[in-house]
């Protein structure tokens, strides 16, 4: 089982209205060395595959028409850059993975190429990329680049991984870093070269400014679930993160996904289920723990985190105004989710409005609630029916939540033989964690990088 922490650098990741509890430090500590070198080598003493940090290019501006709502009720904003979070958590650790948000629509590849090879050069090869297509229309008003169109972001994220991964991989031989003290030959120019692309979106010379680190290319995640965000994730990413309601209707996503890999010749892909976790030492406790939880939960927050998701201003529409005549993707979307509870039943604005502001609250249909040995059961349910291959735990609440997997989930785990003890010494790269001692190179088990010219290289030993 692999096992990532979930969060946001920011005072309430993913869940409005926690910064309120009372043994919350994540809400002042998101902004400082200490809260996130601490967080870091907790994690590490668990034994963690990776600390997966979420971010978004903009602000949740459409419920109300305003972000004002995701101000108040700090929707991920305030927020810091995540990216340079990194360093410090590599800093503080030796064997922790680090998976970062990186937005292929308003950054150019170039720079991300640059940015991630020094990282993973900082992190001697612990770093992943989550790669994101960002949709917010207010990341385009404050100047970061045009607003495109769903499947358009898909188009420029293929383009753009064409040109990274032929920056990583092509650029630089290996061997071709010398450091000839007698002659004075630091790099051989022969074995560097450019790249020469030319494309829809992008032109890029090259060479790759960085010499190769030890992954070349980060392992990638992705987390898209469109029809194009399957088909890009079963094409490329490594590692896919996924958020399914149930075990039964999950297995068959992850299966579509599996095939859609498999047609591409990449047979290792990684599913890892994303699930909020209220652990328990007793069901009390846990029930306990669910009830303060739910009456710290903001709805005017969820409303505001909700809207911004979908694009659909819910506060537009009166309260018994039929889903089902407002004619937008993001209501039809929202019918079918409501309809399967009931499908005679006329749901409403009103209902809708009520189940999203119900965001926060344990749920043990598709939750991880309960005390240790049951949140492990259910773990296993979704590894067993689901075909995933672990999780990614978001803490609830932040601060404490972590105390609670760490100290009473992970050992239960390590129990039952699901989770290791200790890091394996031969795995030293956060691909090698994945794949096995000795894989620290995509091209050692995925497709080869479009285009490539001569054999495709071994794996990194």
């Amino acid at each position: 089982m692999f096992l990532n922490l979930f969060t946001e650098c920011s005072p309430s990741p993913q869940l409005p209205g926690l910064w309120r509890h009372e043994k919350d430090v994540t809400s002042e500590g998101y902004r400082s060395l200490e809260h996130w070198s601490s967080l870091a080598k907790r994690l590490e003493a668990a034994s963690f595959d990776a600390l997966f940090f979420a971010d978004t290019h903009g602000v949740f501006d459409v419920y109300q028409g305003s972000w004002a709502p995701a101000v108040r009720h700090a929707v991920q904003i305030p927020a810091i850059d995540p990216v340079l979070v990194v360093p410090i958590v590599a800093a503080a650790t030796k064997h922790l993975g680090i998976a970062v948000t990186y937005s292929t629509t308003y950054h150019q590849p170039y720079q991300c190429a640059r940015l991630f090879s020094t990282l993973d050069h900082l992190s001697a090869g612990r770093v992943a990329w989550n790669i994101v297509t960002s949709y917010l229309s207010s990341a385009a008003d404050n100047g970061l680049g045009e607003p495109l169109a769903h499947d358009e972001r898909y188009d420029r994220a293929e383009e753009y991984i064409a040109v990274v991964r032929a920056l990583w991989e092509r650029s630089w031989d290996d061997g071709s870093v010398v450091r000839d003290d007698e002659t004075g030959l630091f790099a051989d120019p022969t074995r560097v070269r450019q790249i020469d692309h030319e494309g829809r979106f992008f032109r890029v010379r090259g060479p790759h400014q960085c010499e190769p680190s030890l992954q070349r290319t980060p392992v990638l995640y992705q987390a898209g679930a469109s029809t194009r965000g399957i088909a890009f994730a079963a094409r490329h990413a490594e590692v896919v993160f996924v958020t399914m309601g149930e075990p039964k209707s999950g297995a068959r996503q992850v299966a579509e996904l599996r095939r859609q890999a498999a047609a591409h010749g990449r047979e290792a892909l990684k599913v890892l289920q994303g699930s909020l976790v209220i652990v328990g030492r007793d069901k009390e406790e846990a029930k306990a723990k669910g009830k303060l939880l739910a009456a710290l939960a903001d709805k005017e927050g969820e409303l505001a985190k909700w809207c911004g998701w979908t694009g659909f201003d819910l506060a537009e529409y009166q309260d018994d105004a039929p889903i089902a005549e407002i004619r937008t993707e993001a209501s039809r979307s929202a019918l079918g989710m409501l309809t399967r509870a009931n499908p005679d039943r006329t749901w409403t604005v009103s209902d809708l409005r009520y189940f999203v502001s119900m965001g926060n609250r344990p749920r043990r249909r598709n939750g991880l609630f309960g005390t240790a040995a049951e949140v492990a059961d259910r773990m296993e349910e979704w590894m067993d029916v689901a075909g995933v291959d672990g999780f990614n735990l978001l803490p609830c609440p932040p601060s404490s939540g972590v105390a609670d997997i760490c100290d009473l989930l992970v050992p239960e785990l390590r129990r039952r033989g699901l989770f290791r003890k200790a890091y394996d010494p031969m795995e030293r790269t956060l691909r090698e964690r994945y794949f096995g001692a000795g894989i620290r190179r995509y091209d050692a088990w995925a497709s080869p990088v479009a285009g490539a010219a001569g054999p495709r290289p071994e794996a990194d030993v």
